[in-house]
């Protein structure tokens, strides 16, 4: 089985994400994708707790049979969640799958100063998400897939910053993310 790793903080999921997920999924042939959740970004701060953007990613995969939520990097308990360290671990559990990590050309051009990035080459297929028609030049562009993505200007921040100013995000995350994100009245700090 091939499965594509999608991480993120996901703070809020929204259409995007999906489309994107959609997008890999169908131009790989992959047999699904998990959504992997984090838990302790080494680089980014959260707004909302691992337990309130599980349930709003939740919601936005519950009706995608293909799509699911992993959560392996609470489940390590790990003091960062290191790219790497993890898709040893979730290589483990799925000894027979064939892993594609899939990471966004802006993430990718900084590889170089993530933790162990060769280890994430020994682990899984790397799909970079392109978002420019021009050739992307790193020490690793010669070992990855690349996928041209459509430019989808949506971002978490936009609609964290739209919720602060008490604007609509109707249309911009999944109706049963905005049913709860309006219900329990979240990002209006």
């Amino acid at each position: 089985m091939k499965v594509g790793i999608f991480g993120g903080r996901f703070d809020p999921v929204h259409i995007g994400h999906l489309i994107l997920a959609r997008d890999v999924l169908e131009h790989l042939n992959l047999d699904r994708i998990l959504f992997l959740l984090s838990y302790t970004p080494p680089h980014k701060e959260v707004s909302l707790s691992f337990e309130m953007r599980l349930k709003l990613l939740k919601a936005a995969l519950s009706m995608e049979p293909s799509f699911d939520v992993c959560t392996i990097e609470r489940d390590l308990g790990l003091e960062k969640s290191y790219t790497a360290l993890v898709l040893k671990e979730l290589s483990k559990s799925m000894r027979t799958d064939s892993l594609y990590f899939i990471m966004g050309e802006d993430q990718f051009l900084k590889l170089h100063s993530w933790y162990m990035p060769e280890k994430i080459f020994e682990i899984a297929n790397v799909v970079v998400l392109k978002r420019h028609e021009k050739d992307i030049k790193t020490d690793f562009s010669g070992r990855v897939q690349y996928v041209n993505r459509r430019i989808i200007e949506i971002s978490s921040t936009e609609i964290r910053e739209r919720l602060k100013r008490g604007l609509s995000i109707k249309h911009l995350v999944p109706h049963e993310v905005e049913k709860i994100i309006l219900s329990e009245n979240l990002y209006k700090f």
